[in-house]
C-alpha cells in the first residue's frame, strides 16, 4: 500500500507539472497527496461543467469538481489501485484536446 499511495503522490505531482506548464490551465491548490485541483484560465463555471461532462463521458478518465473560493474547479484525484501513468497521460490528453 504504502508503494501504491506514494506512485499516485508522483502520479499527481507530475499532472499538476503540467499543469503549471500549461498557457490554459492553472492549479489553484497545493499537491501535498493524490488530489489535483485546477481551472481553466478564464473561463466560466458554465464551460468548466460543459468540459467536466465531456471528459466524463469519454468513458476513459472519471473528473469530479468543487469549489474553492467560490470558483468551479475541477479535480483529478488517483486512488485506484490499477492507475497507471498512461491513465495520467490520457487524461491530461482529454482535458487539451476537449
Amino acid at each position: 500500500m504504502r508503494a501504491a499511495l506514494g506512485e499516485h503522490i508522483r502520479l499527481a505531482q507530475q499532472f499538476a507539472g503540467w499543469i503549471d506548464a500549461s498557457d490554459r490551465f492553472e492549479r489553484v491548490a497545493p499537491v501535498p497527496f493524490s488530489v489535483v485541483c485546477f481551472r481553466v484560465k478564464d473561463a466560466t463555471d458554465e464551460e468548466h461543467a460543459r468540459l467536466l461532462d465531456a471528459v466524463n463521458a469519454s468513458g476513459e478518465v472519471f473528473l469530479s469538481h468543487t469549489r474553492l473560493d467560490g470558483r468551479y474547479v475541477l479535480r483529478l484525484a488517483i486512488g485506484n489501485l490499477a492507475t497507471r501513468e498512461a491513465h495520467v497521460r490520457r487524461a491530461w490528453e482529454l482535458l487539451n484536446r476537449l
